[in-house]
């Protein structure tokens, strides 16, 4: 059984040793770099941010970890692209999401897709309109993933990457 657990001083280590296949590297910012701007995010946000710090979590199989994954909470400006082509008010941006190599191909990835999704949609942060997600155009995998469980893609390209949401409204 899958599940999400907080990454936390007993298993911070484990998580940034968490690698990707060689092909797939390209595809994903490294776990260690997350981990930062999470850090970053907590310590130099807005007063206003202060009740949205980012959601990482470390993903369990059975008790052995297999993966990591990172979202927020957005509340997007008038000129970002969800609010001018959707009218979303409030996202959750879905911005890291790794299965290990040596777990990939099992089913993980989904199983865990799928948890990760129940979890945001019980709102943890508040109600919103969508949940975002990017991906390198070349991963085949990631795009098949994502579609298979509702996101569409928008069209709009960001730092180089497809973006697909998900309506909950």
């Amino acid at each position: 059984m899958i599940e999400l657990r907080k990454v936390d001083r007993d298993n911070w280590d484990d998580v940034i040793k968490l690698k990707v296949a060689k092909h797939q590297e390209n595809f994903v910012a490294s776990n260690i770099y997350t981990l930062a701007e999470a850090y970053i995010e907590l310590t130099d946000s807005e007063p206003e941010d202060a009740d949205y710090p980012p959601m990482i979590f470390a993903i369990y199989k059975d008790d052995v970890l297999v993966g990591f994954t990172a979202m927020e909470q957005d509340e997007p400006d008038e000129d970002e692209y969800v609010y001018e082509t959707f009218g979303d008010k409030a996202v959750y941006n879905f911005f890291r999401f790794m299965i290990d190599e040596q777990f990939q191909g099992k089913g993980y990835g989904r199983e865990a897709m799928v948890k990760i999704l129940e979890y945001l949609k019980s709102f943890p942060q508040g109600e919103v309109d969508a949940i975002v997600l990017s991906y390198e155009p070349e991963n085949d995998v990631a795009r098949k993933l994502y579609e298979s469980l509702g996101f569409v893609e928008t069209g709009h390209i960001e730092d180089g990457e497809m973006v697909a949401r998900l309506g909950l409204r």
